[in-house]
């Protein structure tokens, strides 16, 4: 490495390590990589990336987006690092809301979100479970993309049953039920 590169890059690693606002940058881009990697480049590049509310329940916006798709990184799960980013359109966003309010959802459209760098696992009867339990179906989630239809007619006949293989119904006696679809 040429002299003036190393000694900007020493120069660099030193501030880094003085300076919390640089972390805060470091870790920042890494939030917004991880939010990215879940949805398909051409819907990522131009979307919304917030992050998880803190304690006291805010969520800042890590970068503005213009095609109305917003994405979340992943977040710390039980002390450590899993990847559960998701990209939701407007009408999915809107029952993410309604469900982070403990409210019904007051949707008009059909929703659509993407978790394509997926290593989630949770329960299938309710997005509250956290843990295993003889009865939540607690299932590794995957790759998938979900669709939320506010109107629940439409999930009729669809399997409740997690599965790797085909679509199935996740919390389907909740308002927040939505089609799960497994992908490779």
């Amino acid at each position: 490495m040429p002299r003036k590169a190393l000694t900007v890059a020493i120069v660099a690693a030193l501030l880094g390590a003085l300076c919390p606002s640089t972390l805060l940058a470091q870790d920042n881009a890494k939030k917004i990589a991880t939010a990215m990697s879940a949805a398909p480049p051409a819907i990522a590049k131009d979307a919304t990336i917030i992050d998880w509310p803190d304690a006291t329940g805010k969520m800042t916006t890590l970068r503005a987006g213009t095609n109305g798709w917003t994405c979340l990184p992943s977040m710390p799960s039980q002390g450590k690092m899993v990847n559960n980013s998701a990209c939701f359109d407007a009408n999915f966003w809107a029952m993410i809301g309604a469900m982070m309010a403990g409210k019904a959802p007051d949707v008009k459209g059909v929703g659509y979100s993407y978790m394509l760098s997926n290593d989630w696992w949770e329960g299938n009867t309710s997005f509250a479970d956290t843990v295993e339990t003889p009865t939540n179906d607690w299932h590794h989630t995957g790759n998938h993309v979900m669709i939320y239809y506010p109107d629940k007619a439409m999930l009729a006949g669809l399997p409740t049953k997690p599965s790797t293989t085909g679509p199935y119904v996740m919390w389907p006696n909740t308002p927040y039920a939505h089609v799960m679809w497994p992908v490779k």
